[in-house]
């Protein structure tokens, strides 16, 4: 069995954490643990010091950790306790736990092709652009014509279908903080290949 130690040094702090086996950070909801235990580490907290600024037990914490709970299935106040904690909004907190998946906020296939089909009927009558559109644009695969509509809001500054304010953006945002906060998993992975 490999263990993820989640500190650089051994120390005190080390041995009270002891560390993630492989099988713990396969587990669904492992990011919010490993994030919370970053979190925890970067403040020089000990993991019932953390327990207790989320208002759990140490124990509820490690049947957490060992999969005797399940993440995906932590209430609302602690989901609400954990984001005041990471100072973050609690999507991202339930998105790490398991609770919501990334696609859970995308849009509907169908929804967006109609989107990016309206958006090139836009395009079709800007007369500046219009005669830029290849024959049977309609036609072209997905990709492509939603890369036309891309590159025609880049040229003109217009917003059809990309809005940076929109949800799907903070969704990005979200999706990258994870990705960072999982950087122990991810580095893990890849030793393994």
């Amino acid at each position: 069995m490999t263990v993820v130690n989640l500190t650089s040094t051994k120390s005190e702090t080390e041995a009270q954490w002891y560390g993630m086996t492989e099988s713990d950070l396969e587990r669904p909801g492992a990011a919010l643990l490993v994030w919370l235990t970053k979190s925890a580490l970067q403040r020089g907290q000990k993991m019932h010091e953390m327990a207790s600024c989320l208002g759990v037990t140490y124990g509820y914490l490690v049947q957490l950790k060992k999969g005797i709970r399940e993440t995906a299935r932590v209430s609302d106040e602690v989901v609400r306790s954990a984001a005041r904690y990471l100072g973050v909004p609690a999507v991202a907190v339930r998105l790490a736990a398991g609770q919501l998946a990334l696609q859970d906020f995308q849009m509907p296939q169908d929804r967006f092709e109609r989107r990016i089909d309206d958006a090139l009927d836009f395009i079709s009558r800007d007369p500046a652009f219009c005669f830029l559109l290849p024959p049977k644009a309609a036609e072209l695969p997905l990709d492509a014509r939603m890369s036309m509509v891309v590159l025609y809001e880049q040229a003109t500054g217009a917003r059809l279908i990309s809005q940076p304010d929109s949800l799907l953006y903070a969704i990005e945002q979200l999706h990258d903080l994870l990705e960072v906060s999982l950087t122990p998993r991810i580095r893990k992975a890849a030793n393994d290949r």
